[in-house]
């Protein structure tokens, strides 16, 4: 227990430190930072060290002040990006929640995973329920094959390696890479009993401004609401609503990467 408060203190320090650098002053000396934190300077250098090795803080040579790293700016793209990924996407999921009468989850790759920031549940009364915040394989499920099949082939290359050396696929490489090559060409994946049993989920890409993928955007339910004269509708209105936000994140070639559409 000792140990857990320890170590829990030294992260509030740091982050304390690491909130007296502002716009108006963006470089601190040691003895600022002692004088604004009530932390004695021995305890801050051991914090900043700490911080610079992990790239966090940096130290200008000639002035010896410290001012934030840029991690700090890394970190803080990756929050940006998912918030406005989050924001323009939610309008449409809530959309297609309404047509679909399904749930409707947002997924990025984080880590190496599928990781869910966003969903709109149905309303029926049996139902999917995702959870913002879970994560999965990339590996299982429409939404995390979606994901893996369009990342670029050097990246995707990197995790299955990483998931073999570790003993971490559940699927025989070759059949994955076939299915992916599939999922690329038709821009949707539909899984029937896949990662949930009894369930359906339908996802299709999202791209940005920049023609990189960014997310997914899944519809999923109960198998006994997928009739297939219901099939072709859900795959169509799921890449619509891919589509829509990739335009709307700044894609102008995105209807090209939903052959189902180019006919509208």
């Amino acid at each position: 227990m000792r140990e857990s408060t320890q170590t829990v203190q030294s992260v509030e320090r740091a982050l304390m430190i690491m909130e007296c650098f502002t716009l108006e002053k963006p470089q601190q000396s040691l003895g600022e930072l002692a004088a604004q934190t009530n932390l004695s300077k021995s305890t801050i250098y051991r914090l900043l060290t700490t911080l610079a090795k992990c790239g966090y803080i940096k130290q200008d040579e000639l002035t010896q002040k410290y001012s934030l790293g840029f991690k700090l700016f890394n970190l803080g793209a990756v929050v940006a990006g998912n918030i406005s990924l989050r924001d323009t996407a939610l309008p449409f999921m809530k959309r297609l929640c309404d047509e679909l009468s399904e749930t409707i989850d947002l997924n990025i790759i984080e880590a190496d995973q599928r990781v869910c920031i966003e969903m709109v549940e149905s309303t029926e009364q049996i139902r999917n329920i995702v959870k913002v915040g879970q994560r999965n394989a990339l590996w299982t499920g429409a939404s995390g094959k979606v994901l893996l099949a369009h990342l670029e082939e050097a990246e995707r290359r990197r995790i299955l390696d990483d998931a073999k050396m570790l003993n971490q696929l559940t699927i025989e490489e070759s059949v994955l890479e076939k299915e992916l090559k599939v999922i690329r060409k038709q821009g949707y994946v539909l899984s029937l009993d896949d990662r949930l049993k009894g369930s359906f989920a339908i996802a299709s890409p999202i791209f940005n401004h920049a023609e990189k993928l960014i997310g997914g955007i899944t519809a999923a339910g109960p198998i006994h609401r997928l009739s297939e004269d219901r099939k072709p509708f859900i795959i169509k209105q799921v890449m619509y609503t891919a589509y829509k936000i990739s335009e709307a994140m700044g894609d102008s070639s995105a209807k090209s990467r939903y052959p189902i559409l180019m006919t509208l």
